[in-house]
């Protein structure tokens, strides 16, 4: 057990209410000569999310749900790069619909799937789990080499987020793979300090409020001085008067925020 994990049980979230989608679309077919070991499936019901009308494939890896958004007109002969975000601790279950209440409706914007395809996957923690668990970290990292292999991947913009307890994750998963994930955002989580050489390859996006009681902002902070110190390329936020739900409301109304996530590669130094 990690030594942070008690501060787990004392996160709470609030879960707006959401509207179902009008339609649901067929999904592009995995590309010739493209093996995939994920159980997928076209819903059979409308999905819970933050917009109308939105495009899903969901399934199971494991005991692990999961939904993706697939770039539009998906091109076989192009790559595209692929971002995994995790949850916060309000969200854990197997409906494999209350991952969507957070963070989805900034992704399924128009202008942004628009401006930057991409295959955005929702994992969906099981209940009395937690994202830095091994057994979750090494399901979640089946599920990226599971994609990897089904469709045409960008292997230098593979992503991570997550807020809350999913900010946690992100920080464990980054440490566990060093050198995967060219780019990670991290909203109101903590991780190990102590590891933050290994996650230095990564570049990092750091938010939290000022007033958050759940998750102080100081182990935010604490992270991003660490990341800096091994060598990473860090950017910390800080919200004055946000508290823990205002800090990734206001994460994600940041103008740049998918501008600069999805601009990072490997061989890109670019940070703001």
């Amino acid at each position: 057990m990690r030594p942070f994990l008690f501060l787990l049980f004392f996160m709470a979230m609030i879960i707006s209410a959401c509207e179902k989608p009008d339609e649901v679309l067929p999904v592009p077919p995995v590309p010739e000569g493209k093996a995939t070991a994920i159980e997928t499936k076209i819903p059979e019901k409308k999905s819970s999310t933050d917009t109308a009308s939105e495009l899903y494939q969901y399934g199971k890896i494991k005991d692990m749900p999961y939904r993706i958004l697939v770039p539009r007109n998906y091109d076989a002969t192009k790559t595209y790069p692929l971002l995994l975000f995790l949850h916060g601790i309000g969200e854990r279950g197997t409906d494999n619909e209350q991952q969507l209440t957070l963070g989805a409706a900034l992704f399924q914007a128009d202008s942004i799937r628009t401006k930057y395809p991409s295959f955005i996957v929702f994992p969906q923690c099981p209940t009395a789990h937690y994202w830095f668990d091994d057994k979750e970290m090494n399901t979640l990292k089946n599920l990226i080499d599971t994609l990897d292999a089904a469709y045409q991947i960008d292997e230098k913009k593979i992503y991570i987020g997550g807020l809350s307890m999913g900010a946690y994750g992100t920080y464990a998963m980054v440490a566990e793979n060093p050198g995967l994930f060219a780019a990670a955002v991290a909203i109101s989580g903590d991780g190990d300090a102590s590891k933050a050489p290994l996650m230095a390859k990564t570049k990092w996006r750091i938010f939290a409020g000022e007033k958050d009681d759940v998750v102080s902002s100081s182990k935010s902070e604490k992270m991003a001085t660490a990341l800096k110190k091994s060598g990473a390329l860090v950017s910390f936020t800080l919200y004055p008067e946000a508290d823990h739900t205002g800090s990734w409301v206001n994460a994600f109304s940041e103008p740049d925020f998918c501008s600069w996530l999805f601009s990072i590669s490997l061989n890109n130094d670019q940070v703001h």
